[in-house]
């Protein structure tokens, strides 16, 4: 059929034609609806109208025959399940999201949370603070329990080491409390013990107390500043060895 044919077309209720229309065109029209089967063209060979739907080839032109597309449905055996299910499958519990989340599982040991383990190294090292300090202030303390108790200026002027265990108690009540604000004076205050009982054992040829006095203050210094647990365990421990050794040697000697 040729494509530079032109149509005249009209519906069978109409006496006016419309036109002249291309193939081309045509089809558009019978796209968009405004052409049917029953619509009549004029037929210059027979020099008649006749219904498009009576002209097989003029028909098939503009409407295709639509093919209906079919998906062949696969068999199980074609097709993966990504839902298998074996014997150890169980279901997931609320500590088993929790252990997940904190990194302790084989499959999450490497993506655990930081915060959580800071969190963690940020209360142990509160703790551990907190006793070191009460152990250092009892060791200080009451060996001048009797100074304290008379209350003199002069006692206690004469006395610096309990100056010194009653800064510890007070620093030692402010973590108690939560102050952790109060760390910076906690670091100092482990300096100042190591500096002025360090020199007086230094002095008096004692190794074994200055060893327990540096060690005590070690583990303040270090307890307040770490937020890797394993480090503040360590540092921990070297605090209360040393706080306890101190302790020792001032309740015996």
């Amino acid at each position: 059929m040729s494509t530079t044919q032109e149509y005249y077309i009209r519906k069978a209720s109409e006496t006016d034609a419309r036109g002249p229309f291309t193939l081309e065109q045509l089809s558009s029209l019978a796209e968009n609806g405004q052409v049917d089967p029953e619509t009549f063209y004029y037929d210059a060979a027979t020099e008649s109208w006749a219904a498009i739907g009576g002209n097989a080839t003029l028909l098939e032109t503009l409407f295709p025959a639509k093919k209906s597309l079919r998906v062949k449905p696969k068999t199980d055996a074609q097709v993966k399940s990504l839902n298998t299910v074996s014997a150890d499958d169980r279901p997931i519990t609320v500590n088993d999201m929790l252990l997940a989340a904190e990194g302790r599982t084989p499959d999450t040991k490497d993506k655990a949370d930081p915060a959580i383990s800071e969190r963690r190294a940020a209360a142990v090292g509160l703790y551990s603070g907190m006793g070191i300090l009460f152990v250092l202030s009892a060791a200080y303390i009451l060996p001048h329990i009797d100074v304290l108790l008379a209350f003199e200026l002069g006692g206690l002027l004469r006395a610096p080491l309990l100056l010194l265990g009653l800064l510890n108690l007070g620093l030692g009540v402010c973590l108690a409390l939560g102050a952790v604000g109060a760390y910076p004076v906690v670091r100092f205050a482990a300096a100042l013990g190591l500096g002025f009982s360090g020199l007086v054992f230094y002095l008096q040829g004692d190794l074994l107390p200055l060893v327990f006095t540096a060690a005590a203050a070690a583990g303040l210094f270090l307890g307040t500043i770490l937020l890797n647990l394993p480090g503040v365990i360590l540092a921990a421990a070297i605090g209360f060895v040393g706080a306890c050794g101190l302790a020792h040697h001032f309740f015996t000697s």
